[in-house]
């Protein structure tokens, strides 16, 4: 019995060796800290306030595999299986394991890259860069969008070019995987961006399509087209954006974050982080956001600070205001707990993120 053990852990060194990685990264995050928001909404028509522990509040918490091996010429083979969890609960997302990523593919020194499997949106990647809150999870551009550009994009294949002087792009297309309807489900994306010396300018257009192929929902099937810029001056950076969101008029339907049955929403913004020490850094945006067919409005107020404690370890400070008009009910914190329409709310977090 020992020589058959001692023979089945030689045979699983052999097969781990033969199809070792040149490198294997183990790697992560976790956010962790104290959430309070006021008017929250509830099924009794009330407003109550909120004071609870908050998990993702400032970002979501992760850890993942990645992996690059050269297979010379300048070719690479790579994957990354990112998932995300629940620090306050320890959970993963149900149904799905590598909620973020689950990618295999090539990447070459002078011709870029190409990926196969569930990967970020460009919408998602884009966003964190013009967004003076960092695309927080809790305050900022996605507010009145209700996280319209975030997430992941299943059974797609995409397209990171390499950088020439300072512009690249990125094109992205997900398969519906629907028998005899190419277009249900379809999703396409291309971004790009520029960059020279201070200055940085970003684009991307988006398309998610229902079921049946059609763009039937405001915030989930959707047209979405997203454009802004960067400047740093000294210590000091500037964001301006602009995001708009397009659906189809005749195929759009009501859901409980367009009741009106909206086809268009658009938002502008404008905001600044600023360096002020090597560990200290505060951040400050205002936003935008407009609905038709009586969708309403809304304004954002919002500011943050970071503190680093390490390289992997820094406090985070967020606090917003957001302004409805009489009929909108945009959340001040992004997709969770929305106020009753016409209703202001205020929150603000707090915590610790540490990467591993």
């Amino acid at each position: 019995m020992r020589k058959i053990v001692s023979c089945i852990a030689l045979m699983a060194c052999g097969v781990c060796n033969s199809y070792a990685q040149s490198t294997v990264t183990l790697y992560g995050r976790i956010a962790a800290g104290l959430d309070f928001v006021t008017n929250v909404a509830t099924p009794e028509g009330q407003s109550k306030n909120n004071f609870r522990f908050g998990s993702n509040q400032y970002g979501y918490s992760w850890f993942g595999l990645k992996g690059d091996e050269d297979l010379g010429g300048g070719v690479h083979a790579v994957f990354k299986l990112e998932s995300l969890f629940t620090s306050g609960t320890g959970e993963i997302p149900p149904n799905t394991i590598f909620t973020r990523d689950a990618y295999v593919g090539l990447s070459h020194d002078k011709f870029g890259s190409i990926w196969f499997g569930r990967a970020m949106s460009l919408t998602d990647e884009t966003g964190w860069y013009i967004d003076p809150l960092g695309e927080q999870v809790g305050t900022g551009i996605a507010n009145f969008a209700f996280g319209r550009a975030w997430g992941p994009r299943s059974n797609v294949v995409t397209y990171n070019s390499p950088n020439w002087g300072g512009f690249s792009f990125r094109v992205q297309n997900g398969f519906g995987n629907e028998a005899g309807n190419f277009q249900g489900n379809r999703q396409f994306s291309v971004s790009a961006q520029y960059t020279l010396a201070s200055f940085a300018a970003y684009g991307v257009y988006e398309e998610l399509r229902d079921a049946n192929g059609k763009f039937s929902d405001l915030y989930t099937a959707s047209r979405l087209y997203m454009i802004g810029g960067t400047y740093q001056l000294g210590a000091v950076r500037f964001y301006t954006g602009f995001q708009q969101l397009v659906s189809s008029g005749s195929d759009t339907v009501s859901t409980t974050f367009n009741p009106f049955g909206a086809t268009r929403s658009q938002q502008e913004w404008l905001g600044a982080s600023w360096q002020a020490t090597s560990a200290l850094a505060l951040q400050a945006g205002w936003y935008h956001g407009n609905v038709n067919h009586g969708g309403g409005t809304g304004n954002l107020a919002a500011l943050g600070s970071t503190y680093n404690l390490s390289k992997r370890t820094f406090l985070y400070l967020t606090v917003g205001a957001m302004f409805n008009g009489k009929q909108s009910a945009f959340p001040v914190e992004t997709a969770d707990s929305q106020p009753l329409p016409g209703h202001n709310q205020q929150g603000g977090y707090f915590g610790i993120m540490h990467y591993f």
